[in-house]
Protein backbone atom coordinates (compact mmCIF):
# COMPACT_ATOMS: atom_id res chain seq x y z
CA UNK A 1 0.00 0.00 0.00
CA UNK A 2 2.75 2.18 -0.42
CA UNK A 3 2.70 5.39 -2.28
CA UNK A 4 5.93 4.35 -4.56
CA UNK A 5 6.80 0.88 -5.05
CA UNK A 6 9.27 1.12 -7.99
CA UNK A 7 12.72 2.04 -7.65
CA UNK A 8 14.40 4.07 -10.20
CA UNK A 9 17.97 5.31 -10.27
CA UNK A 10 18.72 6.97 -7.16
CA UNK A 11 15.68 7.40 -5.13
CA UNK A 12 13.96 8.84 -1.54
CA UNK A 13 13.03 6.64 0.80
CA UNK A 14 10.45 7.50 3.91
CA UNK A 15 9.84 5.04 6.32
CA UNK A 16 8.07 4.68 9.51
CA UNK A 17 9.33 2.29 11.96
CA UNK A 18 7.13 1.20 15.13
CA UNK A 19 7.41 2.59 18.45
CA UNK A 20 10.02 -0.57 19.01
CA UNK A 21 12.04 -0.50 16.10
CA UNK A 22 10.87 -3.65 14.89
CA UNK A 23 8.49 -3.47 11.81
CA UNK A 24 7.78 -0.59 9.36
CA UNK A 25 4.17 1.07 9.56
CA UNK A 26 4.93 2.19 6.03
CA UNK A 27 7.74 2.44 3.49
CA UNK A 28 8.07 3.90 -0.07
CA UNK A 29 9.79 5.68 -2.90
CA UNK A 30 9.49 9.05 -3.24
CA UNK A 31 11.05 10.30 -6.89
CA UNK A 32 11.21 10.35 -10.98
CA UNK A 33 13.35 8.60 -13.47
CA UNK A 34 16.42 10.29 -12.52
CA UNK A 35 18.17 10.86 -9.52
CA UNK A 36 16.57 12.44 -5.57
CA UNK A 37 17.76 13.12 -2.41
CA UNK A 38 16.29 13.62 0.62
CA UNK A 39 17.63 15.57 3.10
CA UNK A 40 14.53 16.51 5.22
CA UNK A 41 12.04 15.68 7.23
CA UNK A 42 8.93 16.82 9.67
CA UNK A 43 5.99 15.36 11.00
CA UNK A 44 2.71 17.13 12.24
CA UNK A 45 0.30 16.19 15.30
CA UNK A 46 -1.67 14.27 12.73
CA UNK A 47 0.78 12.34 11.57
CA UNK A 48 1.32 13.87 8.19
CA UNK A 49 4.85 13.56 6.88
CA UNK A 50 7.01 16.57 5.45
CA UNK A 51 9.75 15.53 3.03
CA UNK A 52 12.30 17.95 1.15
CA UNK A 53 15.51 17.48 -1.03
CA UNK A 54 16.40 17.97 -4.45
CA UNK A 55 15.79 16.13 -7.66
CA UNK A 56 17.21 16.21 -11.03
CA UNK A 57 14.12 14.27 -12.30
CA UNK A 58 11.99 16.13 -14.54
CA UNK A 59 8.90 13.78 -13.93
CA UNK A 60 9.34 13.71 -10.11
CA UNK A 61 5.76 13.45 -8.62
CA UNK A 62 3.87 17.08 -8.24
CA UNK A 63 0.34 17.51 -7.57
CA UNK A 64 -2.70 18.76 -9.08
CA UNK A 65 -2.63 22.77 -8.48
CA UNK A 66 0.77 22.52 -6.28
CA UNK A 67 2.84 26.19 -6.12
CA UNK A 68 5.14 24.57 -9.22
CA UNK A 69 5.06 21.84 -11.48
CA UNK A 70 7.34 23.03 -14.01
CA UNK A 71 10.87 21.80 -13.83
CA UNK A 72 14.19 23.22 -14.66
CA UNK A 73 17.13 22.48 -13.40
CA UNK A 74 18.29 20.53 -9.79
CA UNK A 75 15.11 22.11 -8.10
CA UNK A 76 14.06 21.52 -4.60
CA UNK A 77 11.00 19.51 -4.00
CA UNK A 78 8.41 19.63 -1.14
CA UNK A 79 6.18 16.90 -0.52
CA UNK A 80 3.73 16.47 2.04
CA UNK A 81 2.57 12.34 2.69
CA UNK A 82 -0.81 11.53 4.13
CA UNK A 83 -0.48 9.46 7.81
CA UNK A 84 -0.13 6.28 6.26
CA UNK A 85 2.50 6.96 3.19
CA UNK A 86 -0.42 5.48 0.69
CA UNK A 87 -0.70 9.14 -0.73
CA UNK A 88 0.47 12.65 -1.65
CA UNK A 89 -1.06 15.34 -0.24
CA UNK A 90 0.73 17.46 -1.69
CA UNK A 91 3.72 17.47 -3.98
CA UNK A 92 5.78 20.68 -5.21
CA UNK A 93 8.66 21.79 -6.73
CA UNK A 94 10.87 25.03 -5.18
CA UNK A 95 13.37 27.16 -7.21
CA UNK A 96 13.85 28.55 -9.84
CA UNK A 97 16.22 28.52 -13.16
CA UNK A 98 19.14 27.54 -11.67
CA UNK A 99 20.21 25.17 -9.42
CA UNK A 100 17.96 24.63 -5.75
CA UNK A 101 18.87 22.64 -2.82
CA UNK A 102 16.68 21.46 0.17
CA UNK A 103 18.53 20.70 3.18
CA UNK A 104 15.77 20.90 5.79
CA UNK A 105 11.92 21.27 7.11
CA UNK A 106 10.10 22.19 9.96
CA UNK A 107 6.60 22.24 10.61
CA UNK A 108 4.37 24.55 12.97
CA UNK A 109 1.20 23.22 14.81
CA UNK A 110 -1.11 24.65 12.18
CA UNK A 111 0.21 22.56 9.48
CA UNK A 112 2.77 25.33 7.75
CA UNK A 113 6.50 23.74 6.66
CA UNK A 114 9.23 25.70 6.71
CA UNK A 115 11.94 24.82 4.48
CA UNK A 116 15.36 26.15 4.15
CA UNK A 117 18.57 25.16 1.58
CA UNK A 118 20.53 26.89 -0.66
CA UNK A 119 19.68 28.21 -4.56
CA UNK A 120 22.08 29.57 -7.77
CA UNK A 121 18.77 30.74 -9.28
CA UNK A 122 18.37 34.38 -9.43
CA UNK A 123 15.00 33.99 -9.68
CA UNK A 124 14.05 31.55 -6.86
CA UNK A 125 10.88 32.87 -5.72
CA UNK A 126 10.44 35.48 -3.06
CA UNK A 127 7.85 37.30 -1.66
CA UNK A 128 6.46 40.94 -1.51
CA UNK A 129 7.83 42.25 1.35
CA UNK A 130 9.90 39.64 2.58
CA UNK A 131 13.05 40.24 4.18
CA UNK A 132 15.56 39.81 1.26
CA UNK A 133 14.31 39.98 -1.83
CA UNK A 134 18.19 40.38 -4.29
CA UNK A 135 19.58 37.70 -5.26
CA UNK A 136 23.38 37.54 -4.55
CA UNK A 137 25.81 34.45 -5.13
CA UNK A 138 24.31 31.35 -4.14
CA UNK A 139 22.16 32.94 -1.55
CA UNK A 140 20.28 30.96 1.47
CA UNK A 141 16.53 30.88 1.29
CA UNK A 142 13.76 30.16 3.91
CA UNK A 143 10.20 29.66 2.51
CA UNK A 144 6.85 29.31 4.25
CA UNK A 145 4.48 26.74 2.70
CA UNK A 146 0.83 27.39 2.77
CA UNK A 147 -1.35 24.30 4.48
CA UNK A 148 -2.18 22.67 0.93
CA UNK A 149 0.89 23.46 -0.84
CA UNK A 150 -0.54 26.00 -3.64
CA UNK A 151 1.45 29.15 -2.19
CA UNK A 152 4.15 30.81 -0.32
CA UNK A 153 3.26 32.65 2.66
CA UNK A 154 6.45 34.11 2.55
CA UNK A 155 9.48 33.59 0.66
CA UNK A 156 13.30 35.07 1.38
CA UNK A 157 16.88 34.80 0.19
CA UNK A 158 19.31 34.89 3.72
CA UNK A 159 22.93 35.87 2.94
CA UNK A 160 25.34 38.54 2.18
CA UNK A 161 27.67 39.32 -1.34
CA UNK A 162 29.55 36.00 -1.23
CA UNK A 163 28.10 32.48 -0.81
CA UNK A 164 25.60 31.72 2.05
CA UNK A 165 23.86 28.13 2.53
CA UNK A 166 21.39 26.97 4.80
CA UNK A 167 21.34 23.62 6.27
CA UNK A 168 18.79 23.49 9.17
CA UNK A 169 15.57 24.70 10.35
CA UNK A 170 13.24 24.88 13.52
CA UNK A 171 9.87 26.54 14.17
CA UNK A 172 8.58 27.35 17.63
CA UNK A 173 4.53 27.42 19.26
CA UNK A 174 4.51 31.21 17.69
CA UNK A 175 5.65 30.46 14.30
CA UNK A 176 8.88 32.37 14.37
CA UNK A 177 11.81 30.47 12.06
CA UNK A 178 15.06 29.73 13.26
CA UNK A 179 17.75 28.98 10.99
CA UNK A 180 21.39 27.95 10.66
CA UNK A 181 24.34 27.29 7.90
CA UNK A 182 27.37 28.89 7.17
CA UNK A 183 28.68 31.82 5.39
CA UNK A 184 31.30 32.99 3.67
CA UNK A 185 29.77 36.85 3.39
CA UNK A 186 31.49 39.03 5.38
CA UNK A 187 28.41 40.91 5.35
CA UNK A 188 26.04 38.62 6.44
CA UNK A 189 23.07 40.40 7.77
CA UNK A 190 23.78 40.41 11.56
CA UNK A 191 21.14 42.24 14.25
CA UNK A 192 22.05 44.80 17.30
CA UNK A 193 23.36 43.42 20.26
CA UNK A 194 23.53 39.83 18.82
CA UNK A 195 26.22 37.60 20.33
CA UNK A 196 28.80 37.53 17.80
CA UNK A 197 28.86 40.17 14.78
CA UNK A 198 32.11 40.12 13.57
CA UNK A 199 32.71 37.90 10.72
CA UNK A 200 36.02 35.61 10.27
CA UNK A 201 36.29 33.00 7.71
CA UNK A 202 33.67 30.86 6.86
CA UNK A 203 31.54 31.27 9.86
CA UNK A 204 28.02 29.18 10.99
CA UNK A 205 25.38 31.13 11.48
CA UNK A 206 21.85 31.73 13.49
CA UNK A 207 19.18 33.18 12.89
CA UNK A 208 15.69 33.83 13.71
CA UNK A 209 13.04 35.09 11.41
CA UNK A 210 9.95 37.03 12.66
CA UNK A 211 6.36 35.30 11.91
CA UNK A 212 5.91 36.95 8.29
CA UNK A 213 9.39 36.73 6.92
CA UNK A 214 9.79 40.53 6.41
CA UNK A 215 12.76 40.91 8.98
CA UNK A 216 15.20 39.01 11.78
CA UNK A 217 14.46 39.22 15.39
CA UNK A 218 18.57 38.24 15.68
CA UNK A 219 20.64 36.93 13.25
CA UNK A 220 24.56 36.08 14.86
CA UNK A 221 27.57 34.63 13.57
CA UNK A 222 28.78 31.52 15.29
CA UNK A 223 32.55 30.56 15.22
CA UNK A 224 36.01 31.46 16.00
CA UNK A 225 38.65 32.38 13.57
CA UNK A 226 38.86 29.52 11.27
CA UNK A 227 36.27 27.98 9.18
CA UNK A 228 32.84 27.09 11.17
CA UNK A 229 29.72 25.16 10.09
CA UNK A 230 25.93 24.93 11.18
CA UNK A 231 24.43 21.80 10.22
CA UNK A 232 21.28 21.48 12.78
CA UNK A 233 18.93 23.19 15.01
CA UNK A 234 16.46 22.70 17.57
CA UNK A 235 14.09 24.84 19.76
CA UNK A 236 12.45 24.31 23.30
CA UNK A 237 9.64 25.80 24.48
CA UNK A 238 11.07 28.73 25.86
CA UNK A 239 12.18 29.77 22.63
CA UNK A 240 15.88 29.00 22.86
CA UNK A 241 17.91 27.87 19.99
CA UNK A 242 20.26 24.22 20.36
CA UNK A 243 22.88 24.36 17.10
CA UNK A 244 25.42 21.19 16.67
CA UNK A 245 27.41 21.15 13.63
CA UNK A 246 31.67 21.17 13.26
CA UNK A 247 33.99 23.37 13.71
CA UNK A 248 38.16 23.76 12.65
CA UNK A 249 38.56 26.95 14.70
CA UNK A 250 40.47 26.35 18.09
CA UNK A 251 38.89 29.18 19.93
CA UNK A 252 35.50 28.55 18.81
CA UNK A 253 33.63 29.97 21.93
CA UNK A 254 32.63 27.35 25.02
CA UNK A 255 31.57 28.10 27.89
CA UNK A 256 32.41 27.74 31.62
CA UNK A 257 31.93 24.49 33.43
CA UNK A 258 31.70 23.10 29.58
CA UNK A 259 31.44 19.18 28.82
CA UNK A 260 34.77 19.63 26.62
CA UNK A 261 36.56 22.83 25.86
CA UNK A 262 39.56 21.75 24.65
CA UNK A 263 40.21 21.99 20.88
CA UNK A 264 41.30 18.89 18.95
CA UNK A 265 41.08 18.31 15.32
CA UNK A 266 37.71 19.35 13.31
CA UNK A 267 35.42 18.59 16.53
CA UNK A 268 31.86 18.83 16.68
CA UNK A 269 30.07 21.50 19.03
CA UNK A 270 26.80 21.71 20.71
CA UNK A 271 25.41 25.09 21.90
CA UNK A 272 22.83 26.80 23.44
CA UNK A 273 21.53 30.35 23.09
CA UNK A 274 19.56 32.43 25.21
CA UNK A 275 16.03 33.69 24.10
CA UNK A 276 17.57 37.14 22.53
CA UNK A 277 20.77 35.61 20.21
CA UNK A 278 23.06 37.57 22.57
CA UNK A 279 24.61 35.47 24.56
CA UNK A 280 24.97 31.37 25.03
CA UNK A 281 23.65 29.54 27.87
CA UNK A 282 26.40 26.81 26.82
CA UNK A 283 28.51 25.52 24.24
CA UNK A 284 30.81 22.85 24.46
CA UNK A 285 33.18 20.59 21.65
CA UNK A 286 32.13 17.24 21.25
CA UNK A 287 34.43 14.88 20.58
CA UNK A 288 37.85 12.86 20.27
CA UNK A 289 41.77 13.65 18.97
CA UNK A 290 40.66 12.78 15.82
CA UNK A 291 37.65 14.25 13.43
CA UNK A 292 33.90 14.95 14.54
CA UNK A 293 30.81 16.49 12.79
CA UNK A 294 27.90 16.84 13.95
CA UNK A 295 24.72 16.84 11.65
CA UNK A 296 21.40 16.41 13.36
CA UNK A 297 19.78 17.73 17.15
CA UNK A 298 16.47 17.01 18.87
CA UNK A 299 14.94 17.86 21.75
CA UNK A 300 14.01 16.27 24.92
CA UNK A 301 10.74 17.19 27.11
CA UNK A 302 12.68 17.92 29.82
CA UNK A 303 15.24 19.88 27.40
CA UNK A 304 18.07 17.48 27.16
CA UNK A 305 20.32 17.82 23.46
CA UNK A 306 20.36 14.38 21.34
CA UNK A 307 22.77 15.09 18.75
CA UNK A 308 23.93 12.76 15.91
CA UNK A 309 26.34 13.15 13.65
CA UNK A 310 29.95 10.88 12.66
CA UNK A 311 33.33 10.42 14.20
CA UNK A 312 37.39 9.29 12.97
CA UNK A 313 38.10 8.88 17.30
CA UNK A 314 38.70 6.18 18.53
CA UNK A 315 38.73 7.85 22.03
CA UNK A 316 35.26 9.50 21.05
CA UNK A 317 33.56 10.03 24.35
CA UNK A 318 31.42 7.29 25.30
CA UNK A 319 29.65 5.89 28.47
CA UNK A 320 30.39 3.16 30.48
CA UNK A 321 26.88 1.74 29.50
CA UNK A 322 26.79 2.54 26.45
CA UNK A 323 25.23 -0.08 23.31
CA UNK A 324 28.20 0.06 22.09
CA UNK A 325 31.28 1.51 23.10
CA UNK A 326 34.03 0.09 21.18
CA UNK A 327 35.55 2.28 18.32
Amino acid sequence: GAYDQTWNSTDVFVTKMDPTGSYLVFSSFLGGTSFEYGYGIGVDGSSNVYVTGYTGSSNFPTTSGCWDNTYNSYEVFVTKFNSTGSSLSYSTFLGGTSTDYGYAIAVDGSGYAYITGYTSSSDFPTTSGCWDATYNSTDAFVTKMNQNGTGLVYSTFLGGTSSDYGYGIAVDGSGYAYVTGYTSSSNFPTTSGCWDNTYNSTDAFVTKMNQNGTGLVYSTFLGGTSSDYGYAIAVDANGCAFVTGYTSSSNFPTTAGAWDNIYNSTDAFVTKFNLTGSGLVYSTFLGGTSSEYGRGIALDDIGNAIVAGYTNSSNFPVTFDAFDNTA
